[in-house]
């Protein structure tokens, strides 16, 4: 008997799922839909996703809201990003209902897949990106037919940089959008009336800050289709940059180096530190050169004007070093020099010119003091001072000169080539 009530259990066992299911199934059966699902399923059960109106010369006029979040732009790149939350509002002819037919229901949620969407592309897109012009989002829907999505998006497109003023530059992005392949008169893009672009939620991205947007409406009017428009719409982002560490790692120091130059020639030649200080600044140029190539980009449209200061600047300090040369070769001469050296030097002196010489080097110089010959008499060492004190004299007046016209085309490259933030 025990191996029959085992079979037997076994049996009633394999049946009781069965039967749980089978009366699951029967109450969801009767369970009927509510009259939102009802509404959904009534107005996509003949729905086709073709432009959403009666007649084929009706126009879908679809309003055009940007609220923008957050931008980004890489100036090596030329890659200008918006992220924004994109209100598109039109009028849909196939969904539309009667309230009262649904419990006076007069919005519904609905995929944006399911229903016809504007295809809005960006024409001065990245194109190494895929630039997809479809949205996925959920929509609303009115009761007469109009259909609002707001889509989450992010725009990249390509903006020539003008770097003139790096790093005190501006920028102006466009963006122009519009239907790749339908008319004005199909479907026709346009804004809200109020507010077009929001920026209330706005956060700058790294290292820019946005001065300004506007926008602006083309009505895409061309001789090569009479009949037909092809509207855009324009936005145009003014970005400043946020030139703090530029201008601290650069612009600061190249007027530091200036003055290092500029200063470096009021020093005496007799030993190596006027010399010594202008290799170290003819050193620093080519530095900061090379920091400045590592920000910009490497073909860019126009020339940093800074990079400009630093080339003449880099050619003002090498006659600087050429300078200091030829005064340590004068110093170190003992030959008597040329009369017409001597009738310059007592020409300037005596005249308003000895105001203009302002640096005195110091006469004692241990080559100086070396007479290489036996009889040293006060008469040769009279003689010996007298020719040195006519090259060092001649060697104040050049150094003085220099020193003067330097200082001017300093001054004036500081005030045309320094960019300053406005």
């Amino acid at each position: 008997m025990e191996p029959h009530r085992a079979v037997l259990l076994l049996i009633l066992v394999s049946f009781v799922p069965r039967t749980i299911i089978a009366d699951c199934s029967a109450d969801r059966g009767d369970v009927e839909m509510h009259q939102e699902a009802k509404l959904h399923h009534d107005i996509l059960q003949s729905y086709n996703t073709y432009r959403p109106v009666k007649d084929h010369k009706t126009t879908v006029t679809v309003k055009i809201r940007f609220a923008l979040k957050y931008i980004s732009f890489d100036p090596l790149e030329e890659i200008f990003t918006v992220h924004s939350w994109v209100a598109m509002t039109w009028k849909d002819e196939y969904l539309n209902w009667d309230p009262t037919c649904y419990d006076n229901i007069k919005e519904l949620q609905i995929e944006s897949h399911e229903i016809w969407t504007p295809r809005m592309s960006l024409f001065n897109a990245d194109a190494s990106m895929y630039p997809s012009d479809s949205i996925y989002t959920t929509c609303l829907l009115d009761s007469d037919g109009t259909v609002t999505c707001v889509p989450q998006v992010a725009h990249s497109g390509i903006c020539r940089s003008s770097l003139r003023s790096w790093p005190y530059d501006i920028q102006n992005c466009t963006f122009y959008f519009g239907s790749w392949m339908h008319t004005g008169e199909q479907v026709n893009f346009t804004f809200y009336k109020n507010k077009p672009v929001v920026l209330d939620d706005y956060q700058n991205g790294p290292g820019w800050k946005l001065l300004n947007v506007t926008n602006d409406r083309l009505p895409g009017s061309y001789s090569c289709c009479p009949n037909s428009t092809y509207p855009m719409l324009k936005y145009t982002f003014m970005l400043k940059r946020e030139a703090g560490g530029p201008a601290a790692i650069v612009v600061i120091p190249s007027v530091v180096i200036v003055l290092l130059t500029v200063i470096s020639l009021l020093l005496d030649v007799k030993d190596c530190t006027r010399l010594f200080l202008l290799c170290f600044s003819l050193f620093s140029h080519f530095t900061f050169l090379s920091e400045i190539g590592y920000d910009i980009p490497k073909h860019s449209s126009d020339t940093p004007i800074i990079l400009l200061f630093l080339r003449d600047s880099m050619v003002i300090t090498l006659v600087g070093i050429l300078l200091t040369l030829l005064l340590m070769s004068l110093r170190k001469r003992i030959l008597p020099a040329p009369l017409w050296v001597v009738s310059m030097n007592r020409m300037i002196t005596s005249g308003p010119g000895k105001y203009a010489v302002f640096t005195e080097f110091d006469p004692s110089e241990s080559t100086d003091v070396k007479v290489l010959t036996e009889d040293s008499s006060s008469g040769n060492l009279d003689d010996k001072a007298r020719i040195t004190a006519d090259w060092i004299q001649l060697a104040n007046i050049l150094n003085s000169f220099v020193f003067i016209v330097i200082f001017i085309i300093y001054f004036i490259l500081i005030c045309v080539y320094i960019p300053k933030d406005d």
